[in-house]
């Protein structure tokens, strides 16, 4: 073992012991546990110099690729600045990226909330619905993944949160993509109803047409807030700006985050219609985060809204990833066995595997093959497909090339 190896493994137990040690199994299991040393765009390098081609793209936070260098020039001009960075000081910088947020956005969300991360984002949406309507009920999805604080674990999946409960009162969930589900369950104490346009960490699943903008019709009929938490669906992944566009439907109020920081800096977005956003301002704890809206953040979401616009990554996002459904499904025709089948639109795709030990399986295979590529958190049998918008085609046509490749392989054993 050289020394370099050896400090590695010394990080490695060093965050098992201090921070996650399941993490640090977990990455092993997979044969993730490597030490890159380099980013850039769609690549990545370890300390050895091999090259590997990243589909997992931070979880979903790297829309632009690693180190894109409009959101870090942005973030370091921000930095190296003498002005403040947050509350109780307001920047040029917020207010032009909620100018960009509300020319972004579908329909009449012309008000945003810039707070810390997704899950924050998912929470303030919440209280915001109950602020609004002065009801308590939330009706939320099965199979949804919101994020890990108390108020977004509410909503997501009940069979992932068991070990938190209770959790928040009030919280009914029904089938995704139902929406006489949802009118079956719908009362005079709904506040909100909360889903995500695509179920992403269910394996990018796809609602049947028409439910988004069925729910919208039902929610405005009944005075419910209706929450789309695009956190990961939106800022361009699925070949719209965000995923409801697909349907035309619009929301009351729309989660970002995640790629909006560029990877750079963690940042989440309500933005939200001024009818419902008329009692925010009368409620300190409802805007009150000392972090929300900092300087820092808010520079590289507006470097990022503007990237997506000057390169056309929603159009590259949809082109290519049309061309990566027709490819998967032509290797689920062939290898019928393993592959499943593939959902998604853009660039977030799930590739259902016969099970969760094959889903495995094929990650181990593609990270020999210099592929990363990532299970769903609540599917471990899906394989989750998501590089960066301007990953280059030839790069994409490689990642592809090698998951037929490994798909063979484990098919023939």
């Amino acid at each position: 073992m050289d020394d370099g190896e050896a400090a590695f493994e010394q990080r490695l137990e060093s965050y098992g012991r201090h921070v996650n040690r399941p993490y640090v199994q977990f990455l092993r299991r997979l044969s993730l546990d490597l030490d890159f040393v380099r980013a850039e765009g769609s690549v990545v390098v370890d300390r050895e110099g091999r090259r590997f081609i990243d589909c997992v793209s931070g979880y979903g936070n790297l829309n632009l690729g690693h180190n894109h260098a409009a959101v870090i020039g942005a973030v370091t001009e921000e930095l190296l600045s003498p002005r403040p960075f947050n509350l109780p000081f307001l920047s040029d910088v917020h207010s032009r990226l909620a100018e960009a947020l509300a020319s972004t956005s579908p329909g009449d969300l012309e008000c945003s909330l810039v707070v810390n991360s997704g899950a924050e984002a998912v929470d303030s949406a919440l209280k915001l619905a109950r602020l609004a309507t002065g009801r308590t009920g939330i009706i939320a999805t099965r199979g949804a993944f919101h994020g890990f604080t108390c108020g977004a674990l509410s909503v997501s999946e009940p069979d992932m949160v068991g070990a938190f409960e209770p959790l928040l009162p009030g919280v009914t969930h029904v089938p995704f993509g139902d929406t006489e589900a949802v009118r079956a369950v719908l009362s005079p104490d709904t506040a909100a109803v909360i889903v995500e346009p695509i179920q992403s960490e269910s394996g990018a699943i796809v609602p049947p047409p028409g439910y988004l903008k069925a729910l919208a019709e039902l929610c405005a009929s009944t005075g419910t807030v209706l929450v789309f938490d695009e956190v990961k669906t939106g800022v361009g992944k699925t070949g719209r700006m965000y995923a409801c566009e697909h349907d035309g439907a619009v929301p009351d109020l729309l989660l970002a985050g995640k790629s909006l920081g560029g990877g750079a800096v963690s940042i989440g977005a309500v933005m939200g219609r001024r009818r419902v956003w008329r009692k925010l301002g009368l409620s300190f704890p409802m805007s009150s985060s000392s972090g929300a809206g900092n300087a820092v953040a808010c520079a590289a979401g507006l470097a990022v809204l503007q990237v997506i616009a000057s390169e056309n990554l929603v159009e590259q996002a949809a082109r290519k990833g049309e061309w990566v459904l027709e490819q998967l499904a032509r290797l689920c025709e062939e290898f019928p066995s393993v592959a499943r089948g593939v959902t998604g639109r853009g660039l977030l795709i799930g590739l259902q595997l016969s099970d969760a030990k094959t889903a495995a399986d094929v990650i181990r295979a593609c990270v020999k093959r210099n592929l990363l590529v990532m299970s769903a958190f609540c599917d471990r049998s899906r394989v989750l497909i998501e590089p960066p918008l301007n990953i280059p085609s030839e790069l994409l046509t490689e990642a592809l090339e090698v998951m037929r490749d490994v798909v063979e392989e484990v098919a023939s054993t």
